[in-house]
């Protein structure tokens, strides 16, 4: 199944682009979250994981489909 991945704020620093499409077979978001912080140097840099627009708990496992879009959001300042 295909699905995106956006970054954003350091983590695409780390990653090294803003979004990328990726063909897995990842059944959720906790299995995805572990595959990232195993393949990219992100466990120190603070998140929350949005599945379709929707902020989810770290330890949340949401199943993953088709097209859908997970983001990867550190905090944000501002005001």
């Amino acid at each position: 199944m295909k699905i995106t991945l956006k970054y954003f704020g350091q983590l695409v620093d780390v990653i090294g682009a803003p979004e990328e499409t990726q063909t897995t077979s990842f059944k959720d978001s906790a299995q995805l979250l572990k595959h990232l912080k195993e393949t990219h140097a992100i466990s120190h840099i603070p998140f929350q994981l949005a599945v379709n627009q929707k902020l989810i708990d770290a330890d949340e496992a949401v199943s993953l489909n088709e097209g859908d879009v997970v983001a990867l959001l550190p905090p944000f300042a501002g005001g």
